[in-house]
């Protein structure tokens, strides 16, 4: 039998912490995957302008956006190699983001409608879906820290 020295232990544990490392990387790096980017702003789009469209139509659209903004997740999630749950600040994080998204198309809709524009759910739709890109590239590094940081406090 032999025993664990400091050094042993520490070297394992600078293993682990490494790994660890290697792991965010990997997450980080698939979470900004700009093909998953880009379908979601189009689901985004199709759902919000919608809302302008007639009948069944309307209907239809909001199931292809929620389709492929489901479908691109899911496809998403199946291809990463590194597979974890959000959790703590990570959904916190997530939900403000989509709740500062709506506010922002109400406030489009609510602002083409006063300057009497046509179709103005598909104008803040559209003004929605490029500020959700824009955003995510502007918000890389706060979301970089907040998935390195979950479950670490």
């Amino acid at each position: 039998m032999t025993s664990l020295t400091p050094y042993d232990a520490q070297t394992a544990l600078t293993a682990i912490r490494h790994r660890q490392e290697q792991t965010s990387d990997e997450y980080v790096r698939h979470a900004r995957s700009r093909p998953y980017l880009v379908v979601s702003a189009l689901g985004l789009f199709a759902v919000c302008s919608s809302f302008d469209l007639p009948g069944p139509w309307n209907t239809a659209a909001v199931l292809m956006g929620n389709g492929l903004t489901l479908g691109g997740l899911y496809v998403h999630q199946r291809r990463a190699a590194v597979r974890r749950r959000a959790a703590g600040r990570e959904v916190l994080f997530y939900t403000a983001v989509a709740v500062l998204l709506l506010v922002f198309f109400w406030t489009a809709v609510i602002a083409a409608h006063f300057l009497g524009l046509p179709a103005r759910h598909t104008l803040a739709a559209a003004v929605t879906a490029l500020a959700a890109v824009a955003g995510s590239y502007a918000l890389r590094p706060f979301t970089e820290t907040v998935i390195r940081g979950n479950g670490q406090g």
